[in-house]
């Protein structure tokens, strides 16, 4: 049975969470969870509230909990979904919003976040159905509008996508992703000098979160760097940057993550000739091994993808999280790359047919015909990895000037996690430039490759 709200230990906790004091809430709710273990709102608050703090890890654990108590709360799937995300671990994600939509299949809000994360795992077609199918279940949500608009200014549907976004525009002129995505679509039309009008304008008027007004900085960069005003568009950048980097400081330096920097440092320190000598040869390998297509983000590998997926025998696969299973097996717990070397066919079979599974999904269960290439750039970092359970794998590496590579970085606007984080600022970008790439400089090839 649940705790009164009037409760005087209820009361404490909503107080901390209105004063923002999410650090005060999640030991309050803790605390009275230790008397009240099977309350499914004290659990999804825990959960809730230290995912806010960054402690993702534990916040899925109490939200599986709270999901014990109450499977079909739709709230705390939705919740459960949101940590996965924080955590880069889409898949799972998805299947979260998945399951929120089969129990509230009429809710839009759920289509627009499914559509999100179909787009991130590179699959259009899916991402632009659920935008519509929000739609579809109530016209006038901006958000499903502004992400097919964006959508459509991606795939080069400029006419479409103007059409979307004026009419996002219409429903809500403060709604700053809506008049941001209209002043994209006209940069991407050659008209600069009103794209930065419309972005400015928005400046002036609309009171804007910091990613909002880092999108809108970045979108004056490219205009100012399309116009030759250099000078400019890197005050803008500087400015979008620093914005993203004040607004996730926090969160990110917090965060459990494989693509953090001190986990590529355990990385280049574990692949030594020593650690990888007592590796045993796989000798009853099942499933074949994939080609992988590797470099650090802006060398070129989006290029060289769209090359290779002209050819009628190739399929490509776009920056989706194939090895998310041993990633967080081996890779992100502290001292989980031992178990490289414990390794026996069978487990590593185990972690081949998972990868295999994923790629099926992908592809419809369509993966015989043709051959196959996973491109996803910062699989670099597990490159070490990719030779334990891969070992017959073949590589493509992507490289160009690290210049090139850390200013292009640098202009862009990317999803934040604990690797684009670090594109954020010069100086971190370029250590962990240095740590990326040399995790394949220093690999010394196993016994079994």
């Amino acid at each position: 049975m649940s705790i009164d709200p009037n409760d005087p230990r209820m009361r404490a906790i909503y107080d901390a969470y209105n004063r923002g004091d999410f650090k005060k809430e999640a030991s309050l709710v803790v605390k009275l969870l230790k008397k009240h273990p099977k309350d499914a709102e004290l659990l999804q608050r825990a959960g809730s509230t230290l995912a806010q703090l960054g402690q993702v890890e534990k916040a899925e654990r109490y939200l599986k909990r709270a999901l014990e108590v109450s499977p079909d709360n739709a709230q705390i799937w939705y919740m459960l979904g949101w940590v996965y995300r924080k955590m880069t671990n889409l898949p799972e994600a998805a299947r979260c919003v998945e399951k929120v939509i089969a129990l509230n299949p009429n809710l839009p809000e759920p289509y627009v976040d499914l559509g999100n994360f179909r787009l991130t795992q590179g699959n259009a077609s899916a991402a632009r159905a659920c935008f519509e199918k929000a739609i579809k279940l109530n016209p006038g949500e901006v958000n499903a509008i502004v992400n097919l608009a964006s959508l459509c200014e991606r795939e080069h549907k400029f006419d479409e996508a103007q059409a979307l976004a004026e009419r996002a525009v219409s429903l809500a002129p403060t709604h700053a992703p809506a008049m941001i995505t209209l002043a994209q679509v006209k940069l991407r039309q050659g008209k600069s000098v009103e794209a930065v009008a419309i972005v400015q304008k928005l400046m002036k008027t609309t009171v804007m979160n910091d990613q909002d007004s880092a999108s809108a900085y970045n979108l004056i960069g490219q205009a100012k760097d399309r116009d030759g005003e250099y000078d400019a568009a890197f005050s803008a950048f500087e400015a979008a940057n620093d914005k993203m980097h004040a607004h996730f400081s926090e969160a990110i330096s917090t965060m459990d993550s494989a693509l953090a920097p001190k986990s590529l440092q355990r990385l280049n320190m574990f692949f030594t000739e020593e650690n990888v000598s007592g590796w045993t040869k796989l000798q009853d390998a099942e499933h074949p091994a994939p080609v992988f297509l590797l470099g650090f983000p802006r060398s070129g590998t989006t290029l060289l993808d769209q090359i290779l997926n002209t050819h009628s025998a190739i399929k490509t696969l776009e920056e989706k999280e194939n090895l998310i299973d041993i990633r967080n097996d081996i890779v992100k717990p502290v001292g989980g790359l031992k178990k490289l070397r414990a390794m026996n066919d069978k487990t590593i079979n185990q972690y081949r047919e998972k990868y295999w599974g994923r790629v099926r999904e992908s592809f419809a269960g369509d993966i015989n015909n043709g051959l196959i290439i996973d491109k996803m750039p910062l699989n670099m970092l597990m490159l070490g990895v990719i030779y334990r359970v891969f070992p017959e794998a073949k590589i493509i590496f992507a490289q160009r000037d690290p210049r090139d590579v850390v200013l292009s970085c640098y202009q862009q606007h990317f999803g934040m996690n604990a690797a684009m984080y670090q594109l954020l600022k010069f100086d971190t970008a370029a250590m962990y430039y240095d740590q990326v790439m040399s995790i394949g400089e220093n690999m010394p090839h196993a016994p079994a490759a």
